[in-house]
């Protein structure tokens, strides 16, 4: 009789998805599993994303991989709706297939007819007490450790995935540590299914994200990077900031300005992402302020052109995304941009593909995550099919913009020859054995040669040179953490 002894975790998506699947593993750790590679764990965890089509498509691919893989073979025996024997073990050659995450909650029934998936956890539900519900159906009454708590001592429930307890271990193969501090929102873009998917907002409460952050640092992490589906919301009760009280500092600003005083050990502090609402006085004042605050913002843009925001409803026009991009540059020395572009929205002509470009040629990018629009189903946009642009057409767009922003990135590099930054080494890559890498404060990753140095160490290195794909340099030292 084969037992639930060990797991694995395949992730899909965005950074808050990678956090909440740090979240499941150690619920299934305090469970009494081990992490094992995919191959060889007896319950698999699929954690999906919906943010496009082909994510979701994706999201199918790996949930029907992990029913296909070999302890699993005599599994894929029917649908999450025929029941398969709830006994105390597994039949021989037996695991389990759960999926979660945003595809599994998007595509709930579609996900449920997958053969060989026992189970579809959603956002909708108590993901942490559904969890368990399930590992005491499956794993051994008489080997059972005790039953991971629902939320934190003296916490109420929390919706979906923020009923897990908060994380404060080393996160496993990352040297910078993700942090949600915030989920859900309300804003509703017209390309985006996330609204449905995450309704919720919710914050985490400022003083778990210190005491998380705290425990990250004292597990070996020096980087965080605070995340969430609508960073902007942190601390309201809406991402709709036509109804958000402007009353002083935002609770954002007091949350990072909190993390850098009181957050011993922590040399750098990252936001995944900001929008021009986002970037108030107060905030900027709180970022220029603290040197813990990397000179790197992402400033997701998606088109320059106002008539397309106004028909994706972001929450600004052309005007507004300019003007911030000149606080920003008043504030930080040399600060590296990057930022989300969407080729091809419905209707997009000629002439609004060139005013997003000459505002990408204004706002100098270092990087570009430009992609096609993707009809998602169930969104306003996707129902405005007589004005897809043509994929020739998008195809074409996306590699001008890619071609562009790769010139953007070489000419932002060229000024750090010959000077020295502070890296924080990633994992070496078995291919090339003594070449190591690391991403300095303003985001860019820097390659050099080393047979010495260690994952996660902190050094310090001299930039040599710069081709359009990589930045080289030259290991000066390893610095106290």
């Amino acid at each position: 009789m084969n037992r639930i002894r060990t797991f694995s975790i395949v992730t899909l998506g965005c950074k808050v998805n990678q956090y909440e699947s740090e979240q499941l593993a150690a619920l299934l750790r305090a469970r009494g599993l081990t992490e094992a590679d995919a191959a060889h764990a007896d319950l698999r965890v699929v954690n999906t994303c919906s943010v496009t089509g082909q994510a979701g498509a994706k999201s199918r691919y790996e949930a029907r991989k992990a029913v296909r893989l070999p302890i699993l073979a005599a599994a894929a025996c029917g649908p999450v709706g025929e029941e398969r024997a709830q006994g105390d073990g597994l039949p021989e050659g037996r695991g389990r297939v759960i999926l979660t995450g945003c595809w599994a909650t998007s595509d709930h029934a579609a996900a449920a007819r997958l053969p060989g998936v026992d189970a579809v956890v959603t956002h909708h539900e108590n993901v942490s007490r559904r969890l368990n519900d399930l590992l005491d159906q499956w794993m051994d009454a008489q080997t059972q450790t005790p039953t991971a708590p629902v939320a934190a001592a003296g916490r109420s429930p929390a919706p979906g995935t923020n009923s897990l307890p908060i994380f404060g271990q080393h996160q496993s193969g990352r040297q910078r540590a993700f942090l949600k501090i915030q989920d859900g929102c309300d804003a509703h873009c017209t390309y985006c299914i996330i609204p449905s998917l995450r309704p919720v907002l919710w914050s985490k409460p400022p003083g778990d994200v210190l005491d998380e952050a705290r425990r990250l640092v004292d597990s070996g992490h020096v980087e965080i990077v605070l995340t969430g589906i609508f960073l902007g919301a942190f601390g309201q009760p809406t991402a709709l900031r036509r109804r958000q009280a402007p009353t002083g500092p935002s609770p954002l600003t007091e949350l990072i300005a909190g993390l850098c005083m009181h957050v011993p050990g922590l040399k750098r502090l990252r936001l995944s992402s900001l929008e021009p609402g986002d970037l108030t006085d107060d905030l900027v004042a709180v970022l220029k302020n603290h040197c813990q605050v990397v000179p790197h913002f992402h400033l997701p843009l998606q088109s320059g052109s106002d008539r397309l925001l106004k028909r994706m409803h972001r929450q600004y026009t052309r005007n507004d995304y300019l003007q911030m991009l000149q606080r920003v540059h008043a504030s930080f020395d040399s600060p590296a941009i990057t930022t989300d572009i969407i080729v091809g929205f419905p209707g997009e002509t000629d002439a609004e593909f060139q005013q997003t470009l000459d505002l990408a040629r204004e706002a100098r990018f270092i990087h570009i995550h430009a992609f096609p629009f993707s009809p998602r189903v169930g969104t306003a946009a996707a129902r405005w099919t007589g004005q897809f642009v043509q994929s020739s057409v998008v195809t074409e767009r996306i590699e001008i913009l890619q071609k562009f922003a790769s010139e953007c990135s070489l000419d932002y590099r060229r000024p750090f020859v010959g000077q020295s930054v502070q890296l924080l080494v990633e994992r070496a890559n078995d291919k090339t054995p003594g070449l190591r890498h690391g991403r300095c404060e303003r985001y860019f990753d820097v390659h050099f040669e080393s047979e010495s140095v260690q994952d996660g160490d902190w050094v310090e290195v001299t930039i040599d040179r710069v081709t359009p794909t990589r930045t080289h340099g030259s290991l000066r030292r390893v610095l106290p953490r």
